[in-house]
């Protein structure tokens, strides 16, 4: 027996609080408990028994409820001291302390010696009845002590009883039509619920349960089924992909090119009779070999321009004879780019119910096998998959899949687009109108190039005029939101 079930099971409609009940019963040898009851030395002052008043009123008992779930009791505790007592007189002592309605079996008898100190009531009660291998139930307001044997056997009686009269009583037969449970998926919920003699039939078209059974079972199958049968709630998913680009390029780029010549007509020989005369020119081919040359006609000889320059400026200086001429020009590009894309697919679904929705495109493959040739689609779509749970606290549980792919027909092979995916799946638990993000994904990438003349783009300060500088770089970032909506039916 459970200390804590007996303690609830025999209250006492006496309120005693918290105080300490303290009694002190020294019964040495002596007949019965009715002879020490006589001497005012057996009981603490403020154990006096129990008044006509203090009792419970004729015409007004407690229900069998009460006295299961009563703990007026709790914690109060008592002194006992009995020597070779009667466990009748120590039954008639606690209903005569408590004020409970004990009713004692005829069979019980033996001799009870026990010394306790500060103990509970009940669970000196339930201690002495279990040492001895007896056992006690509650009947309405009355609480019978006998052995355990003769409780057991009562026990398996009324059992007995019980088949015996639910085999005899006729058989009943209802149709119940569901609103809104499925008839074939609640028929194995009601099923263990029939007796040895009941039967379920399921009617499809009209969503219905044929039930045949006893009147109990089937008021119990009706209080099951009006609980299960209830509309289930609904929740509003919205899925946001939120895309984000960034790229920025930059291009430096320089060409010149000189000339220079020394001869008679120009009336600047060398005075040498060999070489009397020289010209130098820089020369270089751009590319497609077409010969580069700036606005003075000169060749460059570096040509390191900046790729598709957006802005340029150009400089030629020459002698006042012409004998040397210098071009130069410098191109420059920056280009900055940004961009946001925004999906936002919603759906609607049941509670434990999965919901689908997409948008997009399938391409179609072909394949040949076996000299057969077949076309498969793939999809390359924006597709929400889920599955909301809502839990008792008023949350919503999420077993969701949110994909979005698109075709690249920049990369195709043999035709064939790539397909760039973007994929989450998760599970997840968010508030009622919450949002939460369920995953992203950073990309930055970062490309520097130089073209230049090899050694002389080292030289400091005058290097710069030897080389070209471009400089890339791109941003990407993607962002998963969800946010999930009980819909009030």
């Amino acid at each position: 027996m459970n200390p804590q079930r007996l303690n609830q099971n025999l209250p006492c409609r006496r309120p005693v609080g918290r105080r300490l009940l303290t009694l002190a019963v020294a019964l040495l040898a002596a007949p019965s408990l009715a002879m020490a009851w006589q001497g005012q030395e057996a009981f603490a002052p403020e154990t006096t028994p129990l008044s006509q008043e203090e009792r419970i009123p004729a015409g007004q008992l407690p229900s069998e409820a009460d006295v299961l779930q009563s703990s007026e009791l709790d914690g109060s505790t008592i002194t006992i001291n009995f020597v070779g007592t009667d466990i009748r007189d120590v039954s008639r002592f606690f209903s005569q302390v408590t004020g409970l309605n004990v009713v004692v079996d005829p069979d019980l008898s033996g001799p009870v010696t026990v010394r306790l100190f500060e103990i509970p009531w009940d669970i000196a009660f339930e201690s002495i009845l279990r040492s001895h291998r007896y056992g006690y139930e509650v009947d309405r307001n009355i609480v019978r002590v006998a052995s355990l044997s003769t409780l057991a056997a009562e026990a398996e009686d009324r059992a007995i009883l019980a088949l015996n009269q639910e085999l005899a009583t006729p058989l009943e037969t209802t149709a119940i039509r569901l609103s809104y449970a499925d008839a074939i998926a609640l028929s194995p919920v009601v099923e263990p619920q029939l007796s040895q003699r009941g039967e379920v039939i399921v009617d499809e078209r009209t969503n219905s349960l044929i039930i045949k059974d006893t009147p109990g079972a089937l008021n119990e199958i009706n209080t099951l089924i009006e609980a299960l049968d209830i509309a289930a709630p609904q929740v509003l998913i919205e899925s946001r992909i939120v895309e984000t680009t960034k790229n920025f390029s930059r291009s430096l780029g320089v060409q010149w090119g000189f000339g220079a010549v020394a001869d008679a007509a120009h009336g600047n020989s060398t005075g040498l009779v060999f070489p009397n005369d020289f010209s130098v020119v820089g020369n270089n081919n751009a590319q497609g070999g077409t010969q580069a040359a700036g606005i003075g006609g000169v060749p460059f000889a570096v040509n390191l321009p900046a790729n598709n320059p957006t802005s340029g400026v150009a400089l030629t200086m020459g002698s006042i004879l012409d004998t040397f001429r210098l071009d130069v020009a410098l191109s420059a590009m920056e280009e900055e780019g940004r961009g946001k894309i925004i999906s936002s697919p919603k759906v609607t679904a049941q509670d434990n119910v999965p919901a689908s929705i997409e948008s997009g495109r399938r391409i179609p493959v072909q394949t040949l096998i076996d000299n057969t040739a077949s076309i498969t689609f793939i999809n390359a779509n924006l597709q929400l998959d889920v599955t909301p749970q809502i839990t008792a606290e008023g949350t919503v549980m999420l077993d969701i899949v949110v994909d979005k792919s698109e075709p690249d027909f920049g990369n195709a092979v043999l035709g064939i687009p790539t397909i760039f995916t973007r994929r989450a799946e998760t599970k997840l638990l968010v508030r009622d109108g919450g949002t939460t993000v369920i995953g992203g994904i950073f990309q930055m990438s970062a490309t520097e190039e130089e073209q230049r003349v090899p050694f002389l783009h080292r030289v400091p300060l005058v290097g710069n005029l030897f080389k070209s500088k471009d400089t890339e770089q791109s941003n990407n970032e993607l962002l998963i939101f969800i946010t999930p909506r009980i819909l009030e039916q």
